[in-house]
């Protein structure tokens, strides 16, 4: 592994114990440094099974465990480090110390779903029954009185520092009806002998905080501790390792404040900045030689880098060619985006342009479109579907697919078909008997085949509460709002529902064949032989995500889409 290490990886690797800040820029191969560090501590007499090794990723403490086992000269499971998620981490401290937290060793975990059940509960304790206005009509919840947002509220009181406080002495009546959701979830999980999957977190730092001879047992487990994605860290995570390295202070972290990308998680960025002031004595190390991408990748990157107001300075360089140059195209809409996206990629495929780094011989590349939010896959997909481009979606459904895009797509059809008995039914079965009267009247009193698809869709969110109906269900509303919105932004294109239906039924079985027939088709567009795939080469698709899932990824072309925002 050392020799393995260039310079400022050694140096990094090799630093005499105490609080450690490594800055490593993209692609510096902060993994192998990390491992390194922590070989360096069983190679000067640590105790592997004392030390303690955090990562934010099941696959990232995948990786790095391997790496370890490959390299360290020890044997014996109960000798091993502990290589592990926070989470992980914090399952295994509240198993050991739960009765304080008055629950018994063989608690359950309750995930997002689990969760969000309970606070729908709570919210029909809170909340009186809507009383039916005039007319039929149900007043609208204000927003801070849906389950949605109670859910947003207890997850930040888990994860943010000082908001509890900030709401115990706020006078306003949206803040103290949190606070009595947040009183009884609580109170629920206990009964339920139960943690949250923010609970493996706060409730530890809480632990930690309030009973002094738990603290003392887990620092006194572990004479080093290494936590990756350090820039990424919320103020409970910090409490979390700021308790438990603040004894021996044997603290090594990586990360970049470049790549901080979980502040919609709560992630601090001052946490990163103030390393030093935070642990006196700290030192910093940098890792500033990229392995991973091209020059001009390496100098575009810095160039925007060098405007963010908060940062530690930093140089990146790289031996590696300069490579292609970076191409920005301007579009009028996401339309006329998406449809440039899927002709730069049809006709790299067709002249062989699109290529990856196979040692000589002819491999199918990776090839992958960004995006900032799912709801922008729609006008992608639909350019790839029209050119025939087999594609994948990571982290999510395609955009037909979707839920709430069904569930409007289908009062569409059973607004021009009322024959469409599969429609009837997922519209049955989604909303009350009431309500579907109320819509089936509506949607027979007007002439729909001449209504605009955007008017029809309105006239389904209204008279259903559609939208209130998400915001009560799923704690992921906003993504689902989106989708909506997005889809009523594709309908705006057309004259009416049935020629806007026709479009949304040729695109998803354009797409079915294309998927089908990907194997020959990949054969053809890369010149290879079809007898090639059927022997194990990989199959071409193009790979649609969010920035945030494709972080540590690599793919021999990109292209990142709406950065117009």
């Amino acid at each position: 592994m050392k020799n393995a290490l260039n310079s400022q990886q050694k140096e990094a690797s090799e630093a005499t114990p105490g609080p450690l800040l490594i800055v490593a820029g993209a692609g510096t191969g902060k993994t192998r440094t990390l491992v390194s560090r922590l070989l360096h501590f069983i190679e000067g007499g640590v105790p592997p099974h004392r030390i303690c090794a955090i990562t934010f990723t099941n696959k990232a403490a995948r990786e790095m465990a391997d790496r370890v086992e490959q390299s360290a000269k020890y044997s014996g499971r109960n000798n091993s480090p502990f290589i592990g998620t926070f989470h992980s981490l914090g399952a295994k401290i509240l198993r050991k110390e739960s009765h304080p937290l008055k629950r018994t060793p063989n608690f359950v975990i309750f995930d997002d779903h689990d969760s969000f059940e309970l606070i729908k509960k709570i919210a029909k304790q809170l909340f009186p029954k809507e009383k039916i206005k005039e007319g039929g009509v149900l007043p609208k919840k204000a927003e801070w009185e849906t389950p949605a947002y109670l859910a947003r509220k207890i997850s930040e009181l888990k994860n943010k520092g000082g908001v509890f406080e900030e709401m115990r002495g706020s006078e306003s009546a949206k803040d103290r009806l949190a606070l009595e959701a947040f009183e009884r979830y609580e109170a629920a999980l206990a009964r339920n002998n139960a943690f949250d999957f923010d609970d493996l977190i706060d409730k530890v730092a809480q632990l930690f905080k309030n009973h002094p001879a738990a603290l003392a047992r887990w620092r006194g487990k572990f004479d080093a501790v290494l936590v990756d994605e350090y820039q990424d860290l919320n103020p409970k995570q910090y409490e979390f390792v700021r308790f438990l390295a603040g004894g021996h202070k044997n603290l090594s972290v990586v990360g970049d404040d470049e790549q901080l990308i979980y502040g919609w998680r709560y992630a601090d960025l001052k946490t990163f900045l103030d390393f030093e002031k935070d642990w006196p004595g700290a030192r910093v190390a940098f890792l500033e030689e990229n392995y991973r991408s091209s020059g001009n990748i390496i100098q575009a990157a810095s160039a925007l880098a060098k405007n963010n107001l908060y940062r530690v300075p930093k140089n990146l360089w790289t031996k590696n060619p300069a490579g292609s140059l970076i191409k920005i195209f301007e579009a009028s809409d996401e339309n006329a985006e998406a449809e440039w996206v899927a002709g730069q990629i049809e006709s790299g495929i067709m002249n062989n342009e699109l290529s990856g780094e196979g040692n000589g011989k002819s491999i199918i590349p990776s090839t992958a479109i960004l995006y900032r939010t799912n709801a922008q896959s729609r006008a992608i997909e639909q350019a790839l579907i029209r050119n025939q481009i087999p594609y994948k979606i990571f982290g999510g459904l395609k955009f037909y697919e979707r839920k709430e895009i069904k569930d409007v797509v289908a009062a569409l059809r059973y607004a021009v078909n009322k024959k469409d008995e599969v429609s009837r039914d997922r519209l049955e079965k989604l909303l009350p008997k009431k309500k579907f009267s109320e819509l089936a009247e509506k949607i027979g009193g007007v002439a729909v085949p001449k209504m605009a698809p955007p008017e029809l869709v309105g006239l389904f969110l209204k008279t259903t509460g559609y939208l209130e109906y998400l915001e009560r269900n799923f704690i992921n509303y906003d993504e689902r709002r989106e989708n909506v919105a997005e889809l009523v932004n594709f309908a705006t294109r057309f004259d009416d529902p049935i020629q806007f239906l026709e479009e949304i039924s040729l695109l998803q079985a354009t797409d079915e064949l294309a998927n089908r027939k990907a194997p020959a088709s990949s054969a053809k567009r890369t010149g290879q032989n079809a007898n090639l795939l059927a022997a194990g080469e990989p199959q071409f698709a193009v790979n649609l995500m969010t920035i945030h899932l494709a972080k540590g990824l690599e793919f021999d072309n990109v292209f990142l889409a709406g950065a117009s925002e």
